[in-house]
């Protein structure tokens, strides 16, 4: 790299050396149509152009030259040194001194170009460090990000170490130990140190610190740490303290999600368990009060309704502890061979009390699909038992099975209210109860459904039916076993 610059330089010299000669040649040649001073204004632009082309020392020492030719040559004592004229004395000594401010002034203002040049390109690196760490919302992804710049525009080695909740190493260099740095990091967090600190040639300590005070401290290793730029600290700590406040934000909308879901249940609980405990404690006291005289239909009635509450109150619980069993992070099919018919009847045979008086009529082929027995079982015993609660009594559940496309789908249809349009997603949230219904439940049914199709990375959507009522379809990516040898 330094030889070709060298190369450089020497090709420019002579080129202008070339041009030098030729101009010198031209004052010497056509004298007697030429002044000295047209001569030496050539040469002055000549010498504008060296100082902005070439390095100092090459433009000094060419500049000189032309100086010395000019007298020699030019000037009308010609071939000599010699001054027999006082106005020779002054066009020289204009020449020498404009020439050399010439070569000053045009090198001052490429210092001053260069300077611009290394300012501009600094500010286009930070400018991609500061887009590059507002992209990121994690504080590990932040110190990794912005070692990463440090080494790559800057030649740095450096870590980065965080004082809370104790202290330790938030990213580091590859080639840096962290052990070797901790006890003059610890030194430095004890001392609470705000301003930089320079340990040696090569390493120094910056602190990092946001609107809490000083929180990390950012350790560079080089051989050049004085041309470390501050203001890359302070990109790092703006960043740093934006991901702790992000991270204690989301920690405060978890704890406040949260606390309404607790309040959510309490209100299902106090309103949805509540009735039918008191329904079978208010039946109980009647049947077993012997002042009371009921005829034995009536006590049927009663024995009757005690048993429909309790199956009531047992599916809710059973819908309250499902809930909060399930989530999407843990929620985890164990897929195996199942018959979408066997599982159909096996979820009607759980929910039987609540649709004795609605006719199922199934349609679809005979399959075996990948799916969890148990999990798909639960979403179709909840929705079948939507569609009962919500139908008129002896309206028929019409559900239908197919495999298309490698995904296995179910639909099951209803006759009831319906569902508006405006609550065709908001039915699927926890605890939610539509305004338009009186209908007993948790509201917890379709959001287990949507939280189990989730897991089996499927679909779960509601439509209207023509006719009146709903149509829910679960659609889920699975295997569909090849039963055509078998049946032949």
């Amino acid at each position: 790299m330094t030889n070709r610059t060298n190369w450089n330089d020497l090709s420019k010299t002579a080129i202008l050396l070339v041009f030098y000669v030729l101009v010198t040649y031209i004052g010497v040649k056509f004298r007697d149509v030429i002044i000295e001073t047209d001569t030496a204004m050539l040469l002055l632009l000549l010498n504008i152009v060296s100082g902005f082309w070439l390095r100092r020392k090459f433009a000094y020492v060419i500049t000189a030259l032309s100086i010395v030719a000019f007298h020699f040559f030019v000037l009308p004592e010609h071939n000599s040194f010699k001054f027999q004229n006082y106005q020779h004395i002054i066009t020289f000594t204009v020449m020498a001194f404009s020439g050399v401010f010439a070569v000053k002034i045009t090198q001052s203002q490429q210092r001053e170009i260069n300077k611009n040049k290394q300012l501009k390109s600094e500010l286009n690196s930070n400018y991609h460090l500061a887009s590059e760490l507002a992209s990121l919302n994690e504080s590990q992804a932040i110190a990794s990000s912005a070692i990463e710049h440090l080494e790559r525009n800057g030649q740095f080695k450096a870590q980065i170490w965080l004082f809370s909740p104790t202290l330790f190493c938030l990213a580091s260099h590859d080639k840096l130990q962290q052990s070797e740095y901790y006890s003059v990091v610890e030194r430095f967090m004890l001392r609470g140190e705000q301003s930089s600190e320079v340990l040696s040639a090569s390493l120094a300590l910056h602190p990092l610190s946001g609107q809490a005070g000083l929180f990390g401290v950012l350790v560079i290793q080089s051989e050049q740490v004085q041309l470390f730029n501050p203001i890359l600290t302070t990109l790092i700590s703006l960043s740093l303290s934006r991901s702790e406040a992000n991270s204690a934000l989301t920690i405060a909308k978890e704890a406040n999600q949260l606390e309404q879901m607790r309040n959510t249940l309490l209100a299902a609980v106090s309103h949805d368990l509540k009735t039918p405990l008191g329904s079978i404690i208010g039946t109980a006291t009647t049947l077993s009060d012997s002042t009371i005289k009921l005829p034995l239909d009536t006590q049927k009635e009663l024995l009757q309704s005690i048993a429909e509450e309790g199956y009531s109150l047992n599916r809710s619980l059973t819908k309250l502890l499902d809930i909060s069993r399930y989530s999407t992070k843990t929620l985890i099919p164990n897929r195996d061979w199942v018959e979408p018919e066997e599982v159909i009847g096996s979820a009607t045979k759980r929910i039987e009390q609540v649709v004795k008086l609605h006719p199922i009529n199934l349609t679809g082929e005979t399959m075996l699909v990948s799916l969890d027995y148990a999990l798909i079982e639960q979403i179709i015993a909840n929705l079948i038992e939507n569609a009962a609660k919500y139908s008129p009594v002896g309206e028929a559940i019409d559900i239908t099975t197919d495999y298309q496309k490698g995904c296995f789908s179910i639909e099951i249809a209803d006759r009831g209210c319906g569902v508006a349009p405006d609550e065709t997603q908001r039915i699927f949230e926890r605890f939610y109860r539509s305004e338009h219904t009186k209908v007993k439940g948790t509201g917890l049914g379709l959001a287990i459904c949507k939280l189990i199709v989730s897991a089996h990375n499927g679909t779960i959507s509601v439509s209207p039916r023509i006719g009146g009522g709903s149509i829910f379809t679960v659609t889920i990516p699975c295997d569909k076993y090849d039963l055509t040898g078998i049946y032949e």
